[in-house]
């Protein structure tokens, strides 16, 4: 009997202790009930921080018609912050509205986490904390496929951004 109950205390060690605590990070921008998600990470296989801080800094004057505007923050090799508009994403009742938009770009060896600070329009509502966007027949009547657009904006955004740091590129001479 004390054998069969360390052995079972044993293999119930061995379940409870053997999970990794390794966190996984969402891969894509997607409203759930609480809202968009704060951030995604991005792998850059074999890229290091300092490269990868660099190729994001030359995304951002390709990208943006003035990148020093909405160049709001730089860290060497460690983070920057852009403060940008998007033109006509939001959309109610069929009329379109700008979105400003604060996003953050974090670098680490191989990796990026690129994170949605704030998703306002006119400096008021926070269109990343809206429960249940996508789902609540009230604001799918009044937003139509906003939340979706959302979505879509900033997962082509850092699709652009991860290519163009492992040199992706659609030009073709």
């Amino acid at each position: 009997m004390k054998k069969l109950l360390s052995l079972s205390l044993l293999f119930l060690s061995f379940i409870l202790f053997g999970q990794t605590n390794e966190k996984i990070h969402p891969d894509k921008f997607e409203y759930s009930e609480t809202g968009l998600n704060d951030y995604i990470v991005t792998d850059t296989e074999n890229v290091s921080k300092e490269v990868t801080y660099n190729k994001t800094l030359n995304w951002v004057k390709e990208t943006y018609k003035n990148p020093d505007a909405v160049l709001k923050m730089k860290i060497e090799n460690e983070k920057i912050r852009i403060d940008a508009i998007a033109t006509g994403l939001l959309k109610i009742k069929g009329n379109s509205f700008n979105l400003n938009y604060v996003i953050e770009i974090s670098f680490k060896d191989n990796k990026y986490r690129f994170e949605i600070i704030s998703l306002l329009y006119e400096n008021s509502t926070d269109y990343k904390k809206i429960p249940n966007f996508k789902t609540d027949k009230k604001l799918t009547k009044n937003f139509g496929d906003t939340p979706v657009e959302i979505e879509n904006y900033f997962n082509k955004l850092n699709l652009s951004l991860k290519d163009y740091i492992i040199g992706k590129s659609e030009e073709k001479w």
